[in-house]
């Protein structure tokens, strides 16, 4: 408790009888007390976001990790089942269009089941999809497992999406969606090092080992570090909204924002295929891909807080036009690569693009979410951003097709660059404290 004493400076800052004394000193009073409602304010705020390191957070790197370990050998996974170049770009895709067609069900199961319930599936699919792809020694039966693993990620990660645009406070959003992207981005760091240090050059059985151990303990830590508030909000059951009605509702968020995360989830899911596409027409090993690609990502965690700081600061399109300015770019350099190293240097590009739009996605989604039907609407916007994460490979995968792998690069890059001219003409500031500028204005 707060004693009296505590509070004397407020009260003799001058004469406090009535009269034009006490009516000077009443601004002052006020100000102090603002002063120290502020301060009180972003203290929980912060408080708020250290309460979830437990129990979103490191649960969430865990299982990041896994994937972090998966994603660099993917196209070296499909190989060892006999697939052509442009079937093993076509796996990439399918990673993300896994995600993507399971996105309206996984909305619709955290609507009628809870968060809890939902979570207990997605850990189910990712065991399921991951003994699969480990033991798969034909392509069919691996693009199948590797389809339930991904539809496991994706309910998964909309459950943690949901959960954090319920209980993160409004003015310091884009940070705590920022650390949700971050960890994931150190995840995609730890688990190619991991990946390396473990298993050693050729084994890409070992991959889908390790992401096996990091989902048993990722689902096993997130459900011993709930607190009991955690769980009864996770097992409450909430209004599902039918998905064209959230369409017509939110038709011009989806017209303007939506165009910006189909670019962005675009430009990443095309990193997470060019990369390894183009080291293995270099000719280089699946230990040196998973290398370039844990540097890239490397690059890409040291900015994800700020990001963070940028969108709640500057606002959302500080963030979202850089990262696909950027993006872009990377994805021009990469057939100027012809060896370990200029192709090292391209992915760093990548990853610094990717970085500056740490957590931006899912902060768009949060803004925009109606306290109605809230895991419904996340579902229509994950279905957006995977499908601009699995069509980003399908192209890098048509083009290698037709034979024209040099062209991969450009012609995403060019693309990028033109729907970043779309979202700096189109989109509306949606950041709490740059919308509060606005009217003030």
């Amino acid at each position: 408790m707060w004693s009296s004493s505590q509070f004397a400076p407020i009260f003799t800052t001058g004469p406090m009888s009535l009269g034009a004394g006490a009516t000077a000193s009443r601004p002052r009073v006020i100000l102090i007390g603002l002063s120290i409602g502020a301060t009180m304010s972003s203290e929980s705020e912060k408080s708020s976001l250290r309460g979830l390191w437990m129990r979103v957070y490191v649960p969430n790197l865990l299982i990041a990790t896994g994937q972090g370990a998966m994603i660099p050998v993917l196209v070296f996974a499909a190989d060892r089942v006999h697939a052509s170049p442009a079937a093993a770009g076509l796996v990439v895709a399918l990673n993300g269009f896994g995600t993507m067609i399971f996105d309206l069900p996984a909305g619709r199961i955290i609507a009628r089941l809870g968060e809890a319930n939902a979570a207990r599936i997605s850990a189910a699919l990712l065991g399921v999809g991951l003994l699969g792809c480990l033991f798969a020694r034909s392509f069919p039966l691996f693009v199948c497992s590797l389809l339930v693993q991904a539809a496991g990620w994706g309910l998964w990660s909309l459950v943690r999406l949901t959960h954090l645009s319920r209980v993160a406070p409004a003015l310091v959003r884009g940070r705590a969606l920022s650390l949700f992207g971050g960890v994931i981005r150190a995840g995609n760091v730890i688990g190619p090092f991991l990946y390396v240090a473990i298993v050693g050059r050729s084994n890409v059985d070992g991959a889908f080992l390790i992401y096996l151990v990091c989902v048993a303990i990722g689902f096993t830590w997130q459900v011993l570090a709930r607190d009991r508030t955690d769980i009864e909000a996770s097992l409450t059951k909430t209004v599902q909204v039918q998905t064209f009605r959230i369409l017509s509702d939110n038709r011009r968020v989806f017209a303007t924002a939506g165009v910006g995360v189909l670019g962005i989830s675009l430009l990443r899911g095309s990193r997470n295929a060019i990369i390894p596409l183009w080291a293995a027409h270099l000719g280089l090993s699946a230990a040196q891909a998973s290398t370039i690609f844990a540097f890239s990502s490397l690059i890409d965690l040291a900015f994800f807080y700020p990001a963070g700081v940028v969108s709640d600061r500057w606002g959302r399109k500080a963030v979202a036009i850089p990262c696909m300015v950027v993006l872009s770019i990377g994805h021009i350099l990469v057939p100027f690569s012809h060896a370990f190293s200029t192709l090292f240097l391209a992915a760093l590009v990548l990853g610094f693009g990717n970085g500056m739009g740490s957590g931006i996605v899912m902060t768009l989604g949060a803004d925009f979410t109606p306290a109605v039907g809230r895991s419904s609407f996340l579902a229509v916007w994950r279905l957006v951003s995977d499908g601009g994460t699995a069509v980003g490979p399908l192209i890098d995968s048509g083009i290698v097709a037709v034979g024209a792998i040099a062209l991969a690069g450009p012609v995403l890059g060019l693309l990028g660059l033109a729907l970043a001219v779309v979202v700096t003409l189109r989109l509306d500031e949606s950041a709490p404290n740059r919308q509060q500028q606005s009217i003030g204005d």
